[in-house]
């Protein structure tokens, strides 16, 4: 009989992987023991992934299992990771692990005793094969993540022992592994910021992760601001959150604030907070799996909370936070779909219409300063329709109240929107920080039009809605 252990690993890999041994899969398996470790590996990771799959009964007697096992074998997932090996030679050895077994199956018998501290761990056995020799026991936390862990987050790897309870461990050569990791554009996860496997899986498979996130135009001692912030949370731990997002996502604490300074009326440089904004709100999605809600809050204009919430145009729950009188208070967005909801009945706001231009210029009058003379002297001379929104009652917009004056004020925009096909939208916001992050959310960035800032005695036009498009378009990142 043809001994395919004979054939070169990487010739045997070559007709694997081209097929040409799919008809020879039993003759294959018969021999696996005699094939190197990569050959080993390669044949079960061919296996699993195209399904080429030998005869029960041969599998069932190459691995001394029974048929059952086999068939789990062959059907349950399966999944692919790195173990940094450091000694002889720096290198990422591969591994594949298959959940949900009850033996254990390895190419590498010399580590079975710590195989069976996992399985003891997981309460199952599973499949482990690894495209090269090595030993140690280092190899065990990045498994035990490979078959535990749903969520494993992307360009890192492992390094770590653990026992029986899923406690971790540390384990030697980490500044070499540190450095291999970062050679192949990975991040090593060191034990020593770990403490078991279950507060591991606790963290990678949350269904939300609850992220503070700080807007501020002051560039000097924010941290007071900061911290006052952070304190009022209304989720338990953030501190916690930080760390582990720092240790196990790689965003450091200094990603979840943008400091703006006093922003210049020129439209690059509100362009750019924009960008930096959404660069960073997309780096967290990714790092997170789309799982995080994000509590928001800003000092800073009202314009640019506008613009960041027409960026932002999640369909994610999100909690914006309002400062008033020292205290942070919590608006919780959990239906954004609610804030673009069509209504016939304004119960918060009033409006008042004037003109019957081209140009729809919004004119939100719910905050101290009132707009609508400098507005008017502004536009004088555009072909425009002037829309004027004031909340029912003066004085300061309750809290309470912040969600709905957004959702009715983007519902009456939207209804004008709808009754004529204005050009373009001009926004000019005297109103609560969270309402304008709110609209904006709402209206989007998907219409030609401007944001303007009171600037002492007047408006300038400071960013433009394509342009707040094209920064959502591109992902945050800069065009070449």
């Amino acid at each position: 009989m043809f001994r395919f252990s004979e054939i070169e690993d990487r010739h045997f890999k070559g007709f694997l992987w081209s097929g040409k041994l799919d008809e020879y899969m039993d003759e294959v398996f018969e021999q696996l023991w005699e094939l190197s470790s990569f050959g080993q590996f390669e044949l079960v990771r061919y296996v699993k992934e195209k399904g080429a799959n030998p005869s029960l009964g041969v599998l069932s007697s190459t691995f001394g299992i029974d048929k059952e096992d086999a068939k789990r074998f062959l059907r349950n997932p399966y999944r692919e990771f790195f173990v940094p090996v450091v000694g002889e030679g720096e290198r990422l050895v591969r591994g594949i692990t298959i959940r949900g077994l009850e033996s254990v199956i390895t190419n590498h018998e010399h580590l079975k005793g710590s195989m069976e501290v996992i399985k003891d761990f997981l309460g199952s056995g599973f499949g482990l094969f690894f495209d090269e020799e090595f030993s140690g026991e280092s190899y065990m936390l990045p498994a035990v993540v490979s078959l535990y862990i749903e969520n494993p987050p992307p360009k890192v790897v492992f390094t770590g022992k653990i026992d029986k309870e899923g406690n971790i461990y540390e384990v030697n050569g980490i500044p070499k592994k540190r450095a291999l990791a970062q050679k192949e554009g990975l991040r090593l996860i060191e034990p020593s910021y770990l403490d078991s496997v279950r507060a591991l899986k606790d963290w990678l498979d949350a269904e939300r992760y609850h992220i503070p996130f700080y807007i501020t135009k002051s560039k000097e001692n924010y941290e007071g601001e900061l911290q006052s912030f952070h304190s009022h949370l209304t989720f338990e731990e953030p501190e916690k959150t930080l760390d582990l997002l720092e240790v196990i996502n790689g965003i450091p604490k200094e990603r979840l604030v943008v400091l703006t300074g006093q922003i210049p009326p020129e439209e690059s440089v509100w362009e750019e907070i924009v960008r930096e904004f959404y660069l960073r709100v997309k780096e967290i999605e990714s790092a997170l799996g789309a799982r995080e809600v994000l509590h928001i809050a800003m000092n800073a204009p009202s314009a640019l909370a506008f613009a960041l919430g027409a960026v932002f145009g999640s369909q994610k729950p999100f909690v914006f936070y309002h400062y008033q009188n020292g205290d942070y208070k919590p608006i919780k967005v959990e239906n954004v779909r609610s804030l673009k909801e069509r209504l016939t009945d304004y119960k918060h706001i009033d409006h008042q219409l004037e003109g019957e231009g081209r140009e729809l210029v919004v004119a939100f009058a719910i905050a101290y300063h009132d707009p609508v003379a400098s507005v008017k002297e502004f536009t004088q001379g555009m072909d425009s329709t002037l829309l004027v929104v004031r909340h029912k009652s003066s004085g300061n917009v309750p809290v309470e109240e912040m969600f709905e004056v957004a959702k009715e004020s983007a519902s009456l925009i939207q209804d004008l929107r709808s009754g004529k096909d204005y050009e373009s939208f001009h926004f000019f916001l005297s109103v609560p920080v969270p309402v304008a992050f709110m609209v904006g959310v709402a209206f989007g960035c998907y219409n030609p039009g401007y944001v303007y800032n009171y600037q002492g005695k007047s408006y300038a036009k400071v960013i433009g809605l394509e342009s707040i498009r094209r920064i959502r378009e591109e992902g945050g990142e800069v065009s070449p």
